[in-house]
């Protein structure tokens, strides 16, 4: 079965490198978008001048791969974070948080680990599966509806905003999971979405040994890629488990097509087309 993986530039430049070292046969590219194209017994590779390494899941591939990946050595552990559910009426917000050593990170781009925007809905859910039976350390922070909107009418009342709510759970689950952790050095990776409010979050946290770094597109990187997908898996499930608790389809309805006593219990009740309903 087909694999593939997106390339950093001294990444594919080692690639190349490898071919060369040991005369791999190339074989001619079939379209202006491919590289190069590689075949020989066992190893079968197509690498597109985009980066992405499409290739052969074969032991001899894999010894490739493991060859030209760069393996971060300089962090005990990588922290990612995002969350899903902020934009959607219905359901959990959800926030994951995930600790990868530099080998598990390259495992996870081995399994098809990306941006989960570049995923569909059943990939997703596929890879979901899969990681959530790995043995990476991580911490989830799920706020059902009814918690939700409990925790988001406090903040209101203290003069405070939707950011002010995500910063205070990604920095408890970031907090929550470097207390489970022994390490000389952290990098934690925030999808970025308010700077001042996430320092001020994460100011009392013990920052000895620990990088921070908020950056636009985070899920470029696979720390900030994995903590996307479990958190859209989770958000999908617990979905799936409002439907069948309440015997309703929340994906295909309306707000105004549930019925109102049960709309605390399954949305987040400050989206106007909620309020609508509920007055």
């Amino acid at each position: 079965m087909p694999v593939s993986i997106t390339l950093q530039d001294e990444e594919i430049e080692r690639v190349k490198e490898y071919i060369e070292r040991y005369g791999l046969p190339r074989i001619p590219v079939k379209s202006r978008h491919e590289l190069l194209r590689v075949k020989d017994k066992g190893i079968g590779m197509i690498l597109y001048k985009s980066g992405r390494l499409v290739y052969n899941d074969s032991s001899e591939m894999r010894r490739i791969i493991d060859e030209v990946l760069k393996i971060e050595k300089e962090y005990t552990y990588m922290l990612g974070t995002d969350e899903a559910g902020k934009g959607e009426w219905y359901g959990p917000l959800v926030v994951e948080c995930v600790a990868l050593k530099p080998r598990e990170i390259n495992e996870l781009r081995k399994l098809g680990v990306k941006d989960s925007k570049k995923l569909g809905k059943r990939r997703l859910l596929d890879l979901g599966d899969r990681l959530v039976r790995l043995k990476f350390i991580r911490k989830p922070l799920i706020l059902m509806p009814e918690t939700y909107n409990r925790s988001y009418r406090k903040f209101r009342l203290e003069g405070k905003s939707l950011n002010d709510l995500m910063a205070w759970a990604h920095a408890r689950a970031i907090k929550d999971l470097i207390g489970k952790l022994k390490y000389e050095r952290l990098k934690v990776i925030i999808d970025k979405f308010d700077l001042k409010k996430m320092e001020f979050r994460l100011r009392d946290l013990d920052k000895t040994g620990v990088e921070i770094v908020q950056k636009i597109r985070g899920e470029s990187e696979i720390p900030v890629a994995t903590a996307s997908i479990l958190a859209k898996y989770i958000f999908e499930k617990q979905v799936d488990e409002l439907d069948k608790k309440f015997g309703i389809d929340l994906r295909k309805s309306r707000p105004d097509e549930i019925p109102r006593e049960i709309l605390p219990y399954v949305s987040k009740i400050h989206f106007k087309n909620v309020r609508k309903v509920i007055g």
